[in-house]
């Protein structure tokens, strides 16, 4: 689990670059935010910036398939995960292995 811990501080990291851990951590705590809503963000930022960089959103087309029709639907799909993420209706959710073995 510890590498799991150290990627989310990592991620927080990312997201809030120039606040202090503690302040992070304190936020995070006050308004409930979960290590997976990181994740979420985290995830949506990425998708985002991809797009931007390669530029998928002037040719309606994922710049990472060679074949047209892959590529407009990979295109379509990162759209709409993007909104589904920064919508809300998706997140992703972390289940730490203890908890995990003692539900079955």
């Amino acid at each position: 689990m510890r590498r799991l811990e150290s990627l989310i501080r990592e991620i927080r990291k990312q997201l809030f670059p120039y606040r202090n851990e503690r302040d992070i951590e304190r936020s995070c705590r006050q308004w409930e935010v979960e290590d997976g809503d990181y994740l979420t963000s985290w995830i949506a930022a990425q998708l985002s910036v991809c797009r931007q960089k390669s530029k998928c959103a002037k040719k309606r087309m994922c710049a990472f398939y060679s074949y047209s029709d892959i590529s407009r639907k990979n295109f379509e799909i990162c759209q709409e995960m993007i909104l589904i993420l920064e919508g809300g209706e998706a997140k992703c959710s972390f289940v730490k292995k203890d908890e995990e073995d003692n539900t079955a």
